[in-house]
């Protein structure tokens, strides 16, 4: 039992510290996302806390957990920002359509332009 105390007081100290390493180093490679780097400093911290106490198994599943959280939410990060980047490009498209087709119906003649406006007019109904 003393030994069980000893070794979670001695963890107290190294667990912040590598937690706080793990979190710089993970939000500089991310970006600066915080959200990353807090898990991957909680799955440290989680990891040697359980090497600590409970042995070399109890941490390495604290590691494959932590794990398999922060690719789900790398994964989720990087589909997001995948489909913004593909709505983006869609409304630009959209938008130089647009111009170009208002370009095109102001060169129009006049007779041909009221034509267009009719067919407009009737397909409206």
């Amino acid at each position: 039992m003393s030994a069980l105390i000893a070794a979670a007081l001695a963890s107290v100290w190294i667990i912040p510290a590598v937690s706080g390493l793990a979190a710089g180093i993970v939000a500089g490679c991310f970006g600066g996302d915080w959200g990353l780097a807090l898990i991957a400093a909680l799955t440290v911290g989680a990891a040697v806390l359980a090497y600590r106490l409970l042995g070399l198994k109890a941490a390495l599943a604290a590691l494959a957990a932590g794990a398999a959280l922060f690719a789900y939410r790398f994964g989720e990060r990087k589909g997001a920002a995948s489909q913004s980047a593909k709505e983006k490009a869609d409304a630009d498209r959209r938008a130089t359509a647009r111009e170009r087709t208002i370009d095109e119906v102001r060169n129009l003649p006049d007779a041909e332009l009221r034509r267009r406006a009719r067919r407009w007019v009737r397909d409206d109904r």
